[in-house]
C-alpha cells in the first residue's frame, strides 16, 4: 500500500441487501463502477451498444455500518458476478466485515482493493482502473433518466411485470420485438407468440392518439420486476421503480 493509501472499514449488517443490489447490474454489464458518496451507494451501467442505461442506488446504512468517505469513492468492479460469489463463502450467521483501500485522485477517492473477512477467512478483490471502464457521467445519466418531455405515462405492478417476463420466454429469438400498443384506456404488449393486456379501463396519462412503441425482447430481462412507473418518450422507454431507487432507460426500435 502506498503512503497515500487509506482504508475504510465497515461491518456488513445485511448481506441479502448487498447481494440484491449487486444483482441488479449483472445482466446489463459484467463490469460495474460502483460509487459511494454520503449515504448513497450506487452504480450506473450501460450495454455495449449504449441502448440501455441503468442506475441503481441504495442507502449504505441498509448494507453496512462504519465511517463513510469524506468525498465520492469510486470502486471499479471488473466482474460483478465474482463479487456476488464472495458471499457464498460466508455463512448467513457469520459476522462479515468489509475494508476498502483507496487513494485520492482529482478531488475524488479511487478504490484499489476490497477485502471481505471475518475471524476465519479473508477474500480479496482487486479493483479495476476506473479510467479503463465504461463510466457514465452524472449529467448524462440524469438527462437520460429524466421524465421531462415524456409522451405517455402509466404505472405497472410487479405481478404484471412477472407475467410479462414469463410470456417473453415463449419467443425463442432474442432479436424479436416487444410491441406496446397504446390506446386511450388500454395498453397491449405483443410478442411474436403472445399478446397481453397490461392496462385496461384507465386513461393513459398524456394520451393524445393511438401509438405503438417497440423494444427488443432481450432488453426486457434488464428490467427489475418491481412495482414501477413507466414513461414513454419519443426515443426511449424509462422505467422507474416505486419500490427501490432504481431506473432504466431502453432505446426504442423503429418499425
Amino acid at each position: 500500500m502506498s503512503k497515500k493509501s487509506k482504508t475504510l472499514n465497515f461491518r456488513i449488517i445485511n448481506s441479502s441487501n448487498f447481494i440484491s443490489f449487486l444483482k441488479k447490474f449483472k445482466l446489463v454489464d459484467k463490469s460495474v463502477p460502483l460509487e459511494l458518496e454520503g449515504n448513497n451507494f450506487f452504480g450506473k451501467v450501460k450495454t455495449s451498444d449504449k441502448s440501455v442505461i441503468k442506475y441503481v442506488n441504495i442507502d449504505a446504512n441498509e448494507i453496512f455500518e462504519g465511517e463513510l468517505p469524506s468525498s465520492r469513492l469510486k470502486i471499479g468492479i471488473l466482474e460483478i458476478s465474482k463479487l456476488i460469489d464472495v458471499f457464498k463463502y460466508f455463512g448467513p450467521e457469520e459476522q462479515l466485515n468489509l475494508s476498502i483501500d483507496y487513494e485520492p485522485y482529482n478531488n475524488e477517492l479511487i478504490a484499489t482493493k476490497i477485502r471481505f473477512y471475518n475471524s476465519l477467512m479473508d477474500i480479496f478483490v482487486k479493483c479495476e482502473d476506473i479510467s479503463l471502464m465504461s463510466y457514465i457521467d452524472d449529467k448524462i445519466q440524469q438527462s437520460i433518466h429524466s421524465v421531462e418531455g415524456y409522451e405517455i405515462n402509466f404505472e405497472i405492478s410487479k405481478e404484471t411485470f412477472q407475467k410479462l417476463d414469463s410470456l417473453t420466454g415463449i419467443d425463442t429469438n432474442s432479436e424479436e420485438l416487444l410491441i406496446f400498443d397504446v390506446q386511450e384506456e388500454e395498453i397491449k404488449v405483443r410478442g411474436n407468440s403472445f399478446q397481453y393486456q397490461i392496462l385496461k379501463g384507465k386513461k393513459v396519462n398524456g394520451f393524445k392518439s393511438p401509438k405503438v412503441y417497440s423494444i427488443y425482447k432481450k432488453q426486457f430481462s434488464y428490467i427489475d420486476l418491481e412495482n414501477s412507473e413507466v414513461y414513454f418518450h419519443e426515443n426511449r422507454i424509462l422505467i422507474k421503480s416505486i419500490e427501490t431507487d432504481s431506473m432504466i432507460a431502453i432505446g426504442l426500435v423503429e418499425i
